[in-house]
């Protein structure tokens, strides 16, 4: 029997016929243009069917794919996130009162020994600078001592400035071992504690805290100490450069001083003058500067010393060439004189008497 549709239509409206299967991809029509209404404009947007149809059209943007790997990676960080959180939770339902003081008191011993490390480096590196210092110190007073004037040799520095560098290599040395080192912290030791007892790893806590006083406190001592080591050695390195800006000063009066010497010599006293300038007295290479002065100076000396006696010696051959022995009589020998012989008296003659008669 077959169903009277005119008095239901007549009731509810005639029937829809059903759309053509060509028309099935409008719905995805409509699911892009909406995803793209909502890339565009964050504003909430009419899903009915009259509305779109009559919407104005926009300019797609192109099918964007769901990149379900990125989903399925984060759907898993959540279940992993949730799961860890729970685990978390039930250990710590688990766990003993005590876990937590102990967490702690490890924490604090492990800081306790890496400061204990830190002042015993500490002590060790400030005790080598010390040793350092005074064995430089005294090698340095070795050498400003050899450019003092002696018997052998001449002075080859500025005296005033030489003696004033000497005294302060001798405060610098006993000033170093005047220093007296912080004493370093006794190590830590844990000793017993009861880990099932919150009062046996309370003092033990306590006891940690202590003895990190104490290693701060050694701490302090080692900076005030390094604090004075470097003082010293700022005031001993600017005397020593004021002593070492003597030298161009005395390197021009030594050249003006010693003019004979020949001319390499006054140009080897003016470079190492220079030298000694530039260098850090209390190393061996600043040391090595002021012992090349000094031979430079004693060269410069003996070369002088050298051109005036060899300019003395041709103006004494010159005068002897020049010299001409003054004219003297012949000698008569005094053996070969003979006496003179006395003449006798003349008489005069007797008149003549006439002559005799024949």
């Amino acid at each position: 029997m077959t169903p009277d549709t005119s008095k239901l239509d007549t009731l509810v409206g005639p029937r829809r016929r059903a759309e053509p299967v060509v028309h099935d991809g409008r719905d995805v029509v409509r699911l892009k243009a909406l995803v793209n209404s909502a890339a565009v404009n964050s504003s909430p947007t009419l899903t009915s069917p009259r509305f779109v149809k009559n919407a104005k059209a926009r300019k797609s943007r192109g099918y964007r794919r769901i990149d379900w790997l990125n989903v399925g990676a984060a759907a898993i960080a959540i279940v992993v996130a949730v799961g860890t959180a729970t685990f978390t939770g039930v250990q710590m339902a688990s766990a003993s009162p005590t876990a937590g003081a102990v967490q702690i008191l490890t924490s604090d011993e492990a800081a306790l020994a890496g400061a204990e490390q830190g002042v015993m480096a500490s002590i060790e590196r400030l005790d080598e600078t010390i040793q350092k210092g005074i064995t430089e110190a005294a090698a340095l007073r070795k050498t400003l001592v050899s450019l003092q004037e002696t018997d052998e040799q001449p002075g080859t520095a500025d005296s005033d400035s030489l003696n004033a560098a000497i005294a302060a290599v001798d405060v610098y040395e006993k000033s170093l071992s005047e220093i007296v080192l912080p004493a370093a912290p006794k190590p830590y030791v844990r000793g017993d504690v009861d880990k099932n007892s919150l009062q046996s790893v309370g003092d033990a806590i306590d006891r940690v805290q202590e003895s990190s006083e104490v290693v701060d406190s050694g701490a302090e001592e080692v900076r005030t100490a390094r604090a004075s080591v470097d003082g010293l050695g700022t005031t001993f390195t600017t005397a020593l450069a004021t002593f070492a800006s003597s030298f161009a000063a005395h390197a021009q009066a030594e050249v003006e001083n010693y003019p004979v010497a020949e001319q390499e010599f006054r140009d080897a006293v003016a470079a190492a003058a220079a030298v000694v300038g530039s260098a850090q007295l209390n190393t061996s290479a600043g040391q090595n500067a002021l012992a090349a002065y000094r031979d430079a100076v004693i060269a410069l000396h003996d070369d002088d010393y050298r051109a005036r006696v060899e300019e003395e010696a041709a103006r004494d051959n010159q005068q002897n060439n020049n010299w001409t022995p003054p004219a003297t009589e012949e000698p008569v020998d005094p053996g070969a004189t003979e006496p003179p012989v006395e003449q006798p008296p003349v008489e005069d003659a007797p008149p003549a008497d006439d002559e005799p008669l024949l």
